[in-house]
């Protein structure tokens, strides 16, 4: 089998900047890449405004090239800024990669292998850029353009309009359209974490089914906690990661707020507030049983996950795969998720699933826990043997870069 000698991946954006689920992700693969034998580095964007070019960093040993973008590269319904273009096309060919694997367009470019024709490409797709303008697929009223696929143009107009008023809007959409259709005739394998991420991509038009495949992401098993400690007549329900509207931090405060015996309740949650709604959220907190423990690591978590019962994950997003829910299981706590995108694929047959539409669903899956506590223990029993694995998921890159370099051999 042929593999890349020198692999480049292309992302928005990776570590120590931000560190979303897309860029831990990365990271612990190029990690793992790099143990493998392969010549490794990432080209990333930067949501930093510089008069510097690039930068040059290292990730444990791993060469990262950070483009930095400058006042007035800002991004659009088309974007697609020459100078950043510029600098990496340039900088890939410093590189002279084997292979690109490309995670995001979003801070370089949307024409970014259409100006490297010749060298062979897969892509990950981890959320809706390609497709939709706003990314996730969500209209400001709440809509999910994904329940109605292909988008009319004219629909797409109608939502993108109050943030962008001037001429033109409709040609430029349609123009957006065009140039990821000829962005992806050079992608000879479109991945997804998801079926139901899978299924949206073609759906909508952008991907034929047949280069697609869907490749879950996988996490380093986090470490080991101890054997669950039971609180007798208590619940203690957790949420980790982002803390914001979107990921329904505060759909699960109003739910305990519900609740007829909130005496007997906790809520830890774990993460950063989205810095625009922390205020509405710490007002929210008020008077209820919550502890906010902060930003967390992978060791405080599994320390504290002993004393906790339940992980709660009721986003409104239609997650496109979800690694909490990965982390979660890690750790050996039972779930409950919302009823969008692919969380319910996921904890298929262990977990619960609820609508998310208002708080009296998940009020109601919590009471039930509460008040039948061998429902839980089901739950726990159920749990999967472990998470989705990191390293299984680099063993199975390995065969599709092959499998892309094989015409060239």
């Amino acid at each position: 089998m042929t593999l890349p000698r020198r692999l480049l991946h292309v992302v928005h954006n990776f570590p120590p900047e931000f560190e979303g689920g897309t860029e831990r992700y990365l990271a612990g693969l190029v990690t793992l890449q790099k143990h493998a034998g392969f010549e490794v580095s990432v080209l990333t964007g930067s949501d930093e405004r510089s008069e510097e070019e690039s930068r040059e960093e290292d990730w444990h040993g791993v060469e990262v090239t950070r483009l930095l973008r400058r006042r007035g590269e800002d991004y659009g319904v088309t974007f697609r800024h020459d100078r950043i273009l510029g600098v990496l096309e340039r900088k890939v060919r410093e590189r002279a990669p084997d292979l690109i694997h490309l995670h995001h367009w979003f801070n370089l470019g949307d024409v970014i292998l259409s100006r490297l024709p010749e060298i062979p490409a897969v892509a990950s797709f981890h959320d809706h850029y390609a497709a939709c303008p706003r990314i996730f697929m969500i209209r400001p009223d709440g809509f999910f353009c994904g329940n109605d696929l292909p988008v009319p143009v004219a629909r797409c107009v109608d939502c993108v309009r109050p943030d962008d008023p001037f001429p033109d809007l409709e040609h430029r959409i349609v123009e957006r359209r065009s140039v990821f259709t000829r962005e992806l005739e050079r992608v000879s394998v479109a991945l997804v974490p998801s079926r139901f991420h899978g299924d949206v991509l073609v759906r909508s038009g952008l991907i034929p089914a047949e280069k697609l495949e869907v490749l879950p992401l996988g996490i380093d098993p986090w470490p080991a906690p101890a054997a669950h400690r039971k609180a007798q007549g208590r619940l203690r329900l957790c949420t980790f990661g982002n803390l914001s509207r979107m990921k329904g931090t505060d759909l699960l405060l109003e739910a305990v707020r519900g609740l007829a015996d909130k005496s007997r309740v906790e809520l830890h949650l774990f993460g950063r507030f989205h810095r625009d709604e922390e205020g509405d959220l710490r007002a929210r907190m008020e008077g209820l049983p919550v502890r906010y423990h902060g930003p967390y690591t992978q060791g405080s978590l599994a320390r504290a996950a002993p004393d906790l019962d339940l992980a709660v994950f009721p986003s409104r997003a239609y997650e496109t795969y979800g690694l909490v829910l990965e982390e979660a299981i890690s750790l050996r706590l039972p779930l409950v998720v919302s009823n969008r995108g692919a969380f319910p694929e996921r904890v298929q047959g262990f977990g619960r699933i609820v609508a998310v539409e208002e708080p009296s669903p998940l009020r109601s899956e919590l009471e039930d826990l509460f008040l039948h506590p061998p429902h839980l223990d089901e739950m726990r029993r159920k749990l999967p043997a472990g998470p989705h694995r990191l390293t299984d998921h680099e063993v199975s890159l390995r065969e599709i870069y092959g499998r892309v370099l094989r015409p060239r051999e």
